[in-house]
């Protein structure tokens, strides 16, 4: 994946090809600005998820996501690039239901 890219999802889970594959400044398969990309970065990781020690690997991928609260996925659903489907098709699992994005895990 490139290094320019947040919440950005390929055609199939693990594929390498499609619109979250190898394209620079994307957030949730949306193209940004370069600006835009930063602001979005900053937010995610030294606001929202500052105090969280994520450890991203294909091991522990969901297990790790989970260790995110219920605060945290509202502020990140609240950022305006935000794509639920891709968010869960990346984390592998439901964090938002379809009415009104009320979290579903703790």
């Amino acid at each position: 994946m490139s290094e320019n890219m947040i919440f950005c999802l390929g055609e199939g889970k693990w594929e390498k090809a499609g619109i979250g594959y190898q394209k620079n400044y994307h957030a949730f398969n949306k193209p940004v600005s370069v600006e835009r990309f930063n602001q979005i970065v900053d937010l995610i990781k030294n606001d929202i998820l500052k105090d969280s020690k994520l450890e991203l690997n294909e091991k522990t991928w969901s297990e790790e996501w989970e260790k995110v609260t219920k605060d945290q996925w509202k502020r990140i659903s609240e950022i305006p690039e935000f794509d639920k489907d891709v968010v869960e098709g990346i984390i592998g699992f439901n964090i938002i239901d379809s009415q009104g994005y009320k979290i579903i895990r703790e």
